[in-house]
């Protein structure tokens, strides 16, 4: 294969920073778009100096001369769209969250599985190279042992792109079903940073209100990771009358990772609430700073396109794979039904025949075993903290 054909699907605002990956690119480029909005599908192939541009999906997927698409659609759509563009024999990078049910995320992969194409779902802050460096920093012990991370979402009322109607009709569709457009849709990047850097959760507490009925913040969301005794949260803000700086939506994420000697601050992502180093690093003992690292928000997906290409001519692997898109979706899912029944769920219940008794059975073992811990004297206190 020589250079790689790429169609878009769907050209809503968030393709054009999707596009960016393919710009001069020598192994790469955008041959064919596709909008249920062919005026909208024509603009976007003007801009990308595309050929071709459909109004249906699926004639994109007809032409021979297309090797790999973008599905970069609502959710709801993912699951048909990936299942033909795999049946039509391409290459496939969908939009996050992959699915709305494990279900439909198993039958994806099992389909991309049995083919021999690539399967990726997009996710752009774990290739945020302010990200990356945190995770460079966590891995060569700079914080020790990494014990919490903390991540704050804040949002506001202006700044940034103007959203179109459509997008928030789709959106606010979504919202009454149960998938907030935050905790949902844009937590499967809060989720996948968070599992980048420090590992795989086992259980989640969430608490998920709205101002407005609409927009699902304030929230707070918790979660244990499998390995130890290491935590996360994550609090969502709306602050309604405040105006976010931001080339991008209207609001900013900043992430604290916490260890045994250490911590690490990523400053901002979305936006720029934050001005000053993109990443602090504080050793116990003095604040070091990083000014040089790449931070436009666009990098991250720069990053995922660039690894889609590479994978697609197979120097490496997609990253998020399928399955590992699906223990972020099973993450996603999980925060909601906690926030709906108002209780502590672990991960492992969504694929349980025992449904809620199996995270019950779970919390009783865990009680039974503090009650029977022993108690620490007070010379053992003294030999240092890691008894604990």
């Amino acid at each position: 294969m020589n250079s790689i054909q790429i169609g878009i699907i769907g050209c809503g605002k968030i393709s054009d920073l999707h596009a960016l990956g393919y710009k001069d690119h020598e192994q790469a480029r955008i041959t064919a778009v596709s909008d249920v909005d062919l005026g909208l599908a024509e603009q976007k192939r003007a801009q990308w100096g595309a050929d071709r541009s459909y109004r249906d999906y699926r004639k994109l997927l007809e032409d021979p001369n297309i090797d790999a698409v973008e599905i970069l659609t609502p959710q709801k759509l993912h699951e048909q769209m990936t299942l033909e563009a795999l049946d039509a024999g391409k290459h496939v990078m969908l939009q996050k969250p992959m699915a709305i049910s494990l279900e439909s995320a198993d039958r994806m992969i099992s389909a991309a599985e049995s083919s021999d194409k690539v399967f990726k779902v997009i996710e752009n802050y774990i290739f945020y190279p302010p990200i990356i460096r945190c995770r460079e920093l966590i891995d060569s012990g700079a914080i020790g042992d990494p014990i919490q991370i903390r991540i704050k979402f804040l949002s506001g009322s202006s700044g940034g792109w103007d959203i179109p109607e459509e997008t928030w009709a789709w959106r606010f569709e979504e919202n009454a079903e149960g998938r907030g457009m935050q905790t949902f849709d844009h937590g499967h990047h809060m989720w996948s940073a968070a599992w980048y850097l420090m590992g795989n959760f086992e259980r989640v507490s969430a608490w998920i209100d709205s101002y407005n009925g609409v927009i699902d913040c304030p929230a707070s969301i918790m979660w244990k990771y499998e390995d130890g005794s290491r935590y996360g949260v994550c609090d969502y803000t709306h602050a309604y009358d405040m105006h976010i700086p931001s080339k991008y939506y209207a609001n900013d994420e900043w992430i604290e990772v916490y260890g045994s000697k250490g911590m690490i601050q990523v400053n901002r992502c979305t936006g720029n609430v934050n001005e000053g180093p993109v990443l602090s690093i504080f050793n116990g003992n003095q604040w070091n700073y990083e000014h040089t690292i790449p931070s436009d928000w666009s990098e991250g997906f720069i990053g995922s396109t660039r690894n889609f290409i590479r994978a697609i001519k197979g120097l490496e692997q997609p990253f998020l794979g399928g399955r590992d898109a699906r223990k972020i979706l099973s993450y996603s899912l999980a925060i909601q039904l906690s926030a709906r029944e108002r209780r502590e769920v672990y991960i492992e219940e969504l694929d349980s025949p025992l449904g809620e008794q199996y995270s019950k059975n779970r919390i009783a073992q865990e009680l039974k075993k503090q009650k029977h811990r022993r108690s620490i004297t007070l010379e053992e206190l003294k030999n240092g903290p890691r008894i604990l």
